[in-house]
């Protein structure tokens, strides 16, 4: 008997139809692949193409790029070629996005620490005064995988790929991001929980007073927006008979569709839980700058890959405007 999950995610239709209505109903956006000299990255870049969501530029070693596509009989059709030295790929990728010629960023075959070091350097551009970048998944069960299930189902999670330890205004903007990208995907009133291993602040648990204050931040200046909760565990934010045994009443508790976690080390274990354990389709990507930015990590499969994508356009038609104050 093994814990993980014998499904293979598949990519919400519900998400697709909203990234393919920005898609149809404006210029089409248009992503930089940086280094797609690979056949993962490479049939990443098909799969967004022929889903409609976008155009696409693939940003690498050009010969390196046909040679591959006529290795396995892939079209390039519709799509251009950016050609760069290897060492230049991420930078190069940053000026397309700089001087407006892409509006999506995503990961290839690049180093993930030398792909984000270049996007987020002073030189390149991409920081946006005011905010902060943070990375969200956004991850749907396998109920909401169906031709005809609709994605309200899917949870919003933070930071677990780029923020180690976030300070308190990093994790103020990553509530808000939350919230604006909960209602693009259709989670009409979203409910953000702050995670903590505790429902009560305790000087013993200094995650715990983090996220005490942060909820009554969020109380004040998301209130147009979402509901948030903290602290609490994990089960008494996702689970309604856990948080009625526990007396812990309010309007997230054991209804949480957007957690917000301590740091990445748990961040990133409960977001691989959810999609090698519980089956998850996992959505990532890193908002707060010039253009969204797609990182995907060699693990993962073709459907995150795709909702990825997908995801960002949502978030690229979203409007992250900072409050006036961040004070608590």
């Amino acid at each position: 008997m093994s814990f993980i999950s014998p499904l293979t995610p598949v990519c919400p239709s519900d998400l697709l139809r909203r990234a393919r209505f920005f898609s149809t109903s404006g210029a089409p956006l248009r992503f930089a692949l940086a280094g797609a000299d690979t056949l993962t990255a490479l049939e990443g870049a098909v799969s967004i193409r022929n889903a409609g969501l976008g155009e696409i530029t693939l940003v690498g070693d050009g010969e390196s790029i046909r040679s591959l596509s006529r290795e396995h009989k892939i079209s390039l059709h519709s799509m251009s070629i950016h050609d760069c030295a290897t060492s230049e790929i991420s930078v190069e990728t940053a000026r397309l996005a700089t001087k407006g010629e892409v509006q999506i960023v995503m990961k290839g075959s690049v180093k993930t620490d030398d792909f984000m070091r270049a996007l987020l350097s002073k030189d390149a551009g991409l920081r946006v005064s005011g905010r902060r970048m943070v990375h969200i998944f956004y991850i749907t069960p396998p109920s909401a995988e169906s031709a005809d299930a609709d994605t309200s189902g899917g949870i919003l999670l933070s930071d677990c790929a780029v923020n180690v330890s976030p300070d308190e205004r990093t994790k103020q903007d990553a509530l808000r991001y939350m919230g604006h990208l909960a209602r693009a995907v259709g989670i009409f009133r979203p409910r953000l929980a702050i995670l903590s291993a505790s429902e009560q602040e305790s000087d013993t648990i200094p995650t715990s007073l983090v996220a005490g204050s942060l909820a009554r931040w969020g109380s004040k200046h998301l209130e147009y927006i979402a509901d948030v909760g903290g602290p609490l565990s994990f089960d008494v934010a996702l689970v309604a008979a856990s948080a009625r045994l526990k007396g812990v009443g309010g309007v997230v508790a054991g209804r949480a569709n957007g957690l917000l976690v301590p740091e990445i080390v748990a961040g990133n274990a409960l977001f691989k839980a959810l999609v090698w354990v519980g089956g998850g389709c996992a959505a990532g990507i890193v908002v707060g700058g010039l253009v969204p930015i797609v990182l995907t990590s060699r693990s993962d499969q073709a459907a995150s890959r795709l909702a990825s994508a997908a995801f960002a356009i949502i978030a690229a038609n979203e409007s992250y405007e900072p409050e006036s104050d961040y004070t608590i």
